[in-house]
């Protein structure tokens, strides 16, 4: 008969890029697994928390100490997760223990939260009520309101119950005394959606190129191929319809999906839009939501009450156990990198988990990534290609101004060109809206000579300076030079 492993490798919470080993003790046999978080005794300072990341039936090292504690029912961490925190900190050069915290929201791995717990009261149908009233609404009519309340609303909280009937904490105590009712403490979860109206949808019936995308997806959910498929569709094709029911194919095949946004201002609607076709069973991780809400968010998915989830780059480290679909929308979107360490791109990690679980992985865009492209073009990624707009609508008109001719025939270089401010007059005066975006860093984009349409361009990278006015520079923000700027066209 095989022993269980008796040593377990575990990681600290401090930047050490190592595992320390420690013995399994009896008592903890069966409760340690991969994943677990673990309390352990650590140099001077006493014990530290730390997560286990191997199990292994012996070590290198004499004398270990052993674990002290195992927090929390089952482990925190998949090992799916650990195999996947590994990775990145290989493949990104930062700690493993870095690499291991990011699998968790900083609510779950330091415990601070605990479960809500909200006073629940409910009839005791041993008792005949029809005996207890007359008697009750006499002498104690308080009480009485609060079992008539009870009476219509069977099962409900003890705020709820003392607010509608105008009663006292000590109605409710006397009542639980004298056996008429029981009252019990349930876990409540902190909903992020309260408050929120959603109408149900139903799924579209889908152009043709939306069914040959879909097609493609289901075949690689029904193939359980570890396939990156790039959906490639323009603004307004109907990206979002093809998610919704690929999603719904891959629950129907009893997985689950994670859902990607660029930016945390998205979640929102999209998060409306996957409720409204599959309701409860969906969730939300982002940074914006409050710590409670985190902490039972995490939760419902770590426990299996959700199947989906959507939210910014750390929901791609959802704790699901049996994922089956992964979608990374706008996949060309700079943000999907970490600003900190562990400095991941979550679309490249979205991939390693899809190809480590063997799980479908979509990236969406109507502009794709130079890299992602170029995979579909060497055969590591598959191609799906939506180039029209649903109804056939047109894409809105773009026009380019060329701003040297605007200088020429004005007098001097402007900001707005003329064909610009008479179409937002128009538009004022149609009573309708006008949006200008502004993409810039520094005074001006470009060092524009308007006599010769001479421009100011970065050697190494072939892209124009940025002309900072208040340092008199120019800067490429692509590789980082910096040259004084020129009072005089060098050209002319």
């Amino acid at each position: 008969m095989n022993q269980p492993p008796s040593i377990a490798e575990v990681v600290v919470n401090l930047s050490l890029d190592r595992g320390f080993d420690y013995v399994i003790p009896a008592s903890l046999q069966g409760r340690v697994e991969v994943g677990a978080r673990v309390r352990v005794p650590f140099g001077r300072k006493g014990h530290r928390v730390g997560f286990v990341v191997a199990l292994k039936e012996k070590s290198v090292y004499p004398e270990l100490k052993e674990i002290v504690d195992v927090e929390g029912k089952r482990a925190q961490i998949p090992p799916s997760l650990i195999r996947l925190a590994e990775w990145i900190a290989r493949y990104y050069c930062c700690s493993r223990e870095q690499a291991v915290r990011a699998m968790l929201p900083a609510v779950v791995r330091t415990g601070k939260i605990r479960p809500k717990k909200r006073r629940f009261v409910h009839l005791n149908p041993e008792v005949d009520l029809a005996e207890r009233l007359p008697g009750l609404e006499k002498r104690a009519p308080k009480q009485a309101a609060v079992l008539k309340l009870l009476v219509r609303a069977g099962s409900s909280s003890v705020s709820f119950i003392l607010r509608e009937a105008e009663a006292g904490a000590s109605v409710v105590k006397r009542l639980a005394e004298e056996g008429l009712i029981s009252v019990e403490d349930r876990h409540v979860d902190r909903d992020p959606f309260a408050g929120d109206v959603i109408l149900p949808s139903t799924p579209l019936k889908l152009y043709p190129e939306q069914a040959r995308a879909v097609e493609t997806i289901n075949a690689s959910l029904a193939a359980e191929e570890a396939q990156v498929i790039l959906l490639h569709g323009v603004t307004g094709s109907g990206k979002t319809e093809v998610y919704l029911q690929a999603i719904q194919v891959c629950l129907e095949i009893g997985k689950e999906a994670i859902v990607l946004v660029p930016e945390i201002a998205l979640t929102p609607q999209t998060t409306d839009r996957f409720r409204s076709r599959f309701g409860d069973t969906v969730s939300v991780l982002h940074s914006r939501l409050s710590d409670g809400e985190r902490f039972d968010e995490w939760t419902k998915i770590h426990e299996g009450r959700t199947k989906i989830v959507v939210g910014a780059r750390s929901a791609l480290f959802a704790p699901f156990l049996n994922l089956g679909l992964i979608v990374v929308d706008e996949e060309h979107e700079n943000t999907y990198k970490q600003d900190e360490a562990p400095r991941y791109q979550a679309r490249d990690v979205a991939v390693m988990r899809g190809r480590m679980e063997n799980v479908t992985v979509v990236l969406g865009s109507a502009t794709p990534s130079l890299e992602s492209f170029y995979n579909c073009r060497i055969g590591k990624y598959v191609l799906a290609e939506m180039p029209s707009r649903v109804d056939s609508r047109q894409l809105p008109a773009m026009e380019v101004i060329d701003m040297r001719a605007e200088a020429v025939l004005r007098g001097g270089s402007r900001i707005f060109s003329r064909r610009l401010t008479d179409l937002i007059r128009e538009r004022l005066e149609s009573g309708d809206q006008t949006l200008l975006f502004l993409n810039r860093r520094g005074y001006a984009t470009q060092m524009l000579c308007t006599v010769c349409g001479y421009v100011a361009m970065c050697s190494d990278c072939s892209i124009a300076f940025t002309y900072h006015r208040g340092v008199e520079r120019l800067c490429c923000h692509l590789c980082g030079s910096v040259l004084p700027a020129p009072q005089r066209c060098p050209q002319c």
